[in-house]
């Protein structure tokens, strides 16, 4: 095999470790996945010179005839859809459905698609999220407005605010705390209680995924991974909680 049969081999793996962790996949899944395309590509006994190592700021292939080959992730985010893509294209290649090539060339088309649901849809299903939560923890009917105009108002924020700058958990703060302003007017109104209201304005931004993954990648034994998921996860649920306590300190 030659060097540059080797390289392509590297580099397709690398990107496909890209975009699984950028979109919310678990470290074990991101490193399963990539050992699996090069022991396809490689054969086992040549793939026991190689191996592969993930980071959350970075994906490494480590070879016997190439140099460290290292590909840095700039941003990580929740996009579950790419993950599927790219579990399924993995899936296709090592059952011989697809070639390497044609892999690569799917993964780059997955990995330049920017494309997003309409606002409009995030929002009506945000608050539907957040008008049903309260009826789930046993609140009425009336109570679901104030929760459902607190929640869309938070992660309309939030999306704005990140689309501008990158402020990990001041951004959080903010939206809540501005969410939770707009559900206290609107409970006073036609609300009957004020807690079940601030739920409903911080679920839409819990993050569920990163604390499901950060238990994964600690019963996977992927321990360092893990540990700063869920640091990462209850620092913001933190500062969610401080977002609409800092409401409730103010006006109630």
């Amino acid at each position: 095999m030659t060097s540059e049969s080797h390289s392509f081999i590297i580099q397709t793996a690398l990107l496909t470790g890209k975009i699984l962790l950028e979109n919310g996949a678990e470290t074990a899944r991101v490193e399963d996945t990539m050992e699996r395309i090069m022991r396809k590509s490689l054969g086992v006994q040549a793939a026991k010179s190689y191996y592969t190592y993930v980071t959350l700021s970075g994906v490494f292939v480590k070879t016997g005839l190439e140099e460290n080959s290292f590909l840095r992730i700039d941003s990580r985010g929740y996009n579950l859809e790419k993950v599927v893509k790219v579990n399924q294209i993995s899936r296709d290649f090592t059952e011989d459905k697809i070639s390497l090539a044609e892999m690569k060339t799917n993964l780059e088309a997955i990995d330049y698609d920017d494309r997003k649901d309409a606002m409009w849809k995030q929002l009506l299903f945000t608050g539907l999220l957040s008008g049903s939560i309260v009826l789930i923890f046993g609140g009425s009917f009336d109570d679901v407005p104030s929760s459902i105009v607190g929640g869309i108002a938070a992660y309309f924020i939030f999306q704005k605010l990140t689309n501008l700058a990158d402020y990990p958990f001041i951004f959080e703060f903010l939206s809540t705390f501005a969410g939770g302003l707009c559900g206290y007017f609107v409970n006073q109104l036609v609300g009957s209680e004020i807690n079940l209201t601030m739920i409903g304005t911080v679920v839409p931004l819990v993050p569920g995924i990163g604390i499901t993954n950060a238990i994964r990648d600690l019963m996977a034994r992927h321990y360092i991974s893990g540990i700063i998921r869920l640091f990462e996860s209850l620092f913001i649920a933190a500062a969610l909680g401080c977002g609409v306590a800092l409401v409730i300190l103010l006006f109630n």
